[in-house]
């Protein structure tokens, strides 16, 4: 594509030195600051006229009983301290819980969602299975996870091809994706990881150098397919099977062949599906329009932060530590 078509992109992701810069600062108010904050932002919010939409949305988050039970590992909100190389997530997380008193008992996990926890936990990402219930959700690794890019090339100028640039080591599914159809003329596929190259080896490209392509492989990685929230934002169209894991981004919700080009687990339909968007490019731009119009739901920062604060108010209630 010439150069001049690529004008006008950007990731549309938050700067480095802003993010740890605002994320700190945000760390060491105090919390009675945190707290009239919090209150501030949700006076009246139930008066919004999106406020079914905000309850909704919490619903679905947070799926607690009254009177569920927190795990031995919970703890104060006062005693929350930043840790490390985990500290977006930390800064996600401690944006809201620190707005609630400090003596309130709360319990979260700050990685990949191997597997759904047997006691309530606030989380990135829940499995899809009968624990679920058990894991409260919040955008946390935000930075990664939600970006706001600019893409400004028509599907139909975009290269018919499958595209995907990511580690594979360690990831089975991958792995088996790439063994399947990496010689395929229907996709472009790179492996990235650095150590243990594999025979795929291809080095990062920019995220923007996607948008090159009408179709983008999402494929779920250690829990969530990273790469879902800013493919829907874009003008390029997701390819992945039906979800095992859910966010922010609601995977649940999504339906096949509306929001994404669904493909078997097994993998073996893929040159199918590719083949027929290819051929039938007004059911690709379709699908297009509504995984942006989805992804164009979580751009209002109040309300999400609205519905951050709500998330954990909820999870508090439920386990008995706030009254």
């Amino acid at each position: 594509m010439a150069e001049s078509g690529k004008k006008g992109r950007r990731e549309g992701r938050t700067n480095n030195l802003y993010y740890y810069l605002i994320g700190g600062i945000r760390m060491m108010l105090p919390r009675f600051v945190r707290r009239w904050q919090r209150q501030l932002l949700l006076r009246g919010w139930e008066k919004r006229p999106d406020a079914d939409y905000i309850r909704d949305r919490v619903d679905f988050y947070c799926r607690l009983p009254q009177g569920a039970t927190l795990g031995p590992k919970a703890r104060r909100i006062r005693d929350f301290k930043l840790k490390g190389t985990r500290s977006r997530y930390y800064f996600d997380l401690g944006r809201y819980i620190k707005g609630f008193p400090g003596d309130a008992l709360v319990d979260y996990m700050t990685t990949d969602v191997w597997h759904n926890p047997d006691t309530p936990m606030l989380m990135k990402a829940r499995r899809l299975d009968e624990k679920a219930g058990n894991a409260a959700l919040l955008n946390l690794n935000c930075r990664r996870h939600f970006i706001r890019p600019v893409d400004p090339v028509p599907l139909r100028d975009k290269k018919p091809v499958l595209f995907f640039r990511g580690e594979i080591d360690g990831k089975p599914r991958r792995i088996k994706f790439f063994e399947m159809w990496a010689d395929s003329p229907l996709c472009d596929l790179g492996d990235t990881t650095r150590k243990n190259r594999s025979k795929w080896f291809s080095p990062m490209v920019s995220l923007t150098d996607h948008f090159d392509y009408q179709f983008i492989l999402a494929l779920e990685g250690n829990d969530l397919a990273s790469a879902l929230q800013w493919v829907m934002a874009s003008n390029c169209v997701p390819v992945m099977p039906r979800p095992t894991a859910e966010g922010w981004l609601m995977h649940s919700r999504l339906i096949p062949g509306v929001h994404y080009i669904e493909i078997s687990p097994d993998f073996t339909d893929v040159g199918e599906k590719i083949e027929y968007y290819t051929a039938h490019p007004d059911e690709a731009e379709k699908i297009s329009a509504a995984s942006r119009e989805w992804a164009a739901q979580f751009l209002d920062r109040k309300r999400e932060s609205i519905i951050s604060y709500l998330v954990v108010e909820r999870f508090l209630r439920s386990t008995g530590s706030l009254r």
